[in-house]
């Protein structure tokens, strides 16, 4: 699926090398797909998106992240991620509140293609606010979790989720886009796409 991506950054790089004209006003052959449009946005906005084919891949780079940042924790609440962090002996603290450490590890709801933007609810925050949280993450997604819009995450939480709603839905995005009321810019934000969950 991502391969698009690169097949689209090629594309783009050899019409610029052509020097074609381009007709605005005829109807565009292949518009860009959700996927494209995401990693466009939360590229721009400053965020380090990682694609990872499988598990281990992830495993590795959070190692990578890790070593860059130069943590000897993370802040983690949830018990899947957890259990991952314990497969690769990487201690984490469940209280953000109380923690000195600045990053967190968390889950999402959605990846909102439209600003590049990652929804989090009470669900991955286990009931706290997102400010209880340093503004530094790293999320752990699927590409099944992208979407258009805000409107379509919504809609879609209604649909999955119908028993159980979760509350104070908020979306972060990378430090570099512009400044939203209801949007909070998180300083770093390391995306773990992984492919084969």
């Amino acid at each position: 699926m991502w391969k698009v991506l690169k097949k689209f950054l090629e594309k783009t790089t050899k019409k610029e090398e052509d020097k074609t004209e381009i007709d605005l006003f005829s109807p565009m052959s292949s518009a860009p797909s959700t996927d494209e449009v995401f990693a466009g946005n939360f590229n721009a906005g400053g965020g380090h998106f990682l694609f990872c084919d499988n598990k281990d891949e992830a495993l590795a780079n959070i190692n990578q992240i890790i070593h860059y940042e130069n943590v000897s924790e993370l802040i983690c609440l949830d018990l899947e991620l957890q259990q991952i962090l314990d497969t690769i002996k990487i201690p984490y603290v469940t209280n953000p509140v109380e923690s000195k450490y600045t990053l967190s590890f968390l889950k999402c709801e959605f990846l909102v293609a439209y600003d590049g933007s990652i929804m989090l609810s009470s669900h991955q925050t286990y009931g706290r606010n997102i400010e209880d949280f340093p503004n530094n993450y790293i999320i752990f997604a699927s590409p099944s979790q992208l979407v258009t819009n805000v409107s379509e995450a919504l809609q879609k939480l209604r649909s999955t989720k119908r028993e159980n709603l979760p509350t104070n839905i908020t979306c972060i995005r990378g430090k570099d886009m512009h400044t939203f009321n209801s949007i909070q810019n998180a300083k770093k934000i390391y995306l773990l796409l992984v492919d084969n969950l």
